[in-house]
């Protein structure tokens, strides 16, 4: 019964993992195919159909196929699932604003919900960085090293989840026109406060995997 519950737990995991992970990869080629699409018909400073673009799309197609082989293998490691938020984050950013691109901007009206995608687009980049330096944070086990780090971690997730509410609003607040440059409608002393707290975030993180390697041995040193 046990072993019948932990493989069902186990198939569980990995039909989870390689959904999320499918679901991204759609997200990021339709941003791609939408961004050669509009590539002559938007403005110079929105094209996305370029090297650095295309390039960036395609190196992050490797996230969410990390996060689905680290979370499919190693269910009980957090790292694989915080790599397919990540891969999630990274696809729903791609997505939306090309979306919004050629519902607004390419062929306005062409699209249902433009608007919408435009807002989404806005804001979910804070999402994949603080994935990021939660990754750090948790490198490799998937664990904090000690019951120290916890105060960290804590000021990490209020960090983001600030950052996350400010860009919220800013994103409401330029509904109208959601491709306002950044960081223009930032609620005053946002930007400060991201400027400060951001950095200090991936220092915490780079500092967590420093600290871990010099005090690990065996297995997890490796």
């Amino acid at each position: 019964m046990a072993l019948g519950g932990m493989r069902m737990r186990a198939q569980t995991a990995r039909w989870l993992a390689g959904g999320i992970a499918a679901g991204s990869i759609a997200l990021m080629a339709g941003g791609l195919v939408l961004a050669y699409a509009d590539r002559h018909a938007l403005p110079a400073d929105q094209v996305t159909w370029n090297f650095s673009g295309v390039f960036m799309n395609v190196v992050n197609l490797g996230v969410p196929v990390l996060g689905f082989v680290l979370a499919s293998r190693r269910p009980g490691n957090r790292m694989g699932w915080l790599f397919l938020v990540a891969g999630l984050a990274l696809g729903l950013g791609s997505f939306s604003n090309a979306y919004a691109l050629h519902a607004l901007v390419a062929e306005p009206g062409s699209l249902p919900a433009g608007r919408l995608m435009a807002w989404l687009s806005n804001w979910i980049f804070v999402v994949q960085v603080a994935m990021l330096v939660f990754l750090l944070l948790l490198f490799p086990t998937g664990r904090l090293r000690s019951r120290r780090w916890l105060p960290a971690a804590w000021f990490v997730a209020g960090v983001y989840t600030l950052i996350g509410l400010s860009n919220l609003v800013r994103a409401t607040r330029i509904w109208s026109e959601p491709f306002t440059s950044f960081p223009r409608e930032q609620l005053p002393g946002a930007l400060a406060v991201t400027l400060i707290l951001l950095p200090a975030t991936l220092v915490i993180g780079v500092a967590a995997v420093v600290v871990r390697f010099a005090r690990s041995s065996g297995d997890e040193r490796l």
